[in-house]
């Protein structure tokens, strides 16, 4: 069983996907976004089709990205057995991102100031230039005077103007 805690600490970790780096600055979505079950805080979010009143987001989709999403500190352990993750279990609310500063894992190599790409078929995320397909409009932001970011290494997600 490896699902219980190991241990235990005084504050929260710094740099965890989807973390928000100076809390209260981000803005969010005007509409209350519920998880289909694929959305990861660290990750972005597409919009699916709604239902009514009820607005659903998910990991993949199609068009532009809808934002960002935080990881918000609340989780629901549906199995005692299993490990914790970091994705919004169907029907959860999930704050989505529209501007902000988030930390997240870079997912491959990463410079300072490249754009953060999301393929919609797959919702992978890589880096490039800015303006090319698949552009989320958040850019890359190395922490502690990194040059640059290897795969899994803490990065920082911004994204401040229009």
């Amino acid at each position: 069983m490896s699902g219980f805690q190991k241990s235990v600490k005084i504050y929260p970790a710094v740099g965890v996907p989807g973390q928000e780096v100076n809390p209260g600055q981000a803005i969010y979505t005007a509409e209350n976004y519920i998880s289909d079950g694929t959305l990861a805080a660290g990750g972005f979010a597409f919009a699916k089709a709604s239902d009514g009143d009820v607005k659903t987001a998910s990991a993949t989709g199609s068009g532009k990205v809808l934002g960002f999403v935080e990881r918000n500190g609340v989780s629901v352990i549906t199995n005692p057995l299993t490990e914790a993750t970091n994705v919004y279990v169907s029907g959860a609310s999930a704050p989505i991102a529209l501007r902000g500063q988030f930390y997240a894992l870079a997912t491959g190599a990463a410079t300072e100031g490249q754009s953060v790409l999301c393929d919609p078929a797959t919702g992978a995320v890589t880096y490039g230039a800015s303006g090319a397909e698949n552009d989320t409009g958040w850019i890359v932001i190395l922490p502690a005077g990194l040059a640059a970011a290897a795969e899994g290494d803490v990065v920082i997600y911004q994204r401040i103007g229009a």
